[in-house]
């Protein structure tokens, strides 16, 4: 069995995740026990022991800033010499 905990605070793509989920796990015949979570401090109350069996989806926000704008260096441009 695997245990998924899943946290989005949007109660619209929570309920999607979980059913996604949940289908996933019926496609593949894999027992699955998903728990929903809207806020971080209700995962943090219910975090189980490690195990390889644990799945963690995460809701992470890094404040509106998205790959392309994280102010990193592009790679070189292949020049013609």
């Amino acid at each position: 069995m695997l245990s998924v905990f899943i946290l989005e605070d949007d109660p619209v793509q929570l309920q999607q995740m979980k059913n996604d989920v949940d289908k996933i796990g019926t496609d593949l015949g894999i027992k699955i026990e998903s728990k929903t979570f809207s806020n971080i401090s209700d995962l943090k109350n219910t975090l189980p022991q490690p195990s390889r069996s644990n799945i963690f989806i995460l809701d992470l926000d890094f404040n509106n800033i998205n790959q392309t704008e994280s102010g990193s260096t592009p790679p070189p441009r292949n020049s013609a010499l």
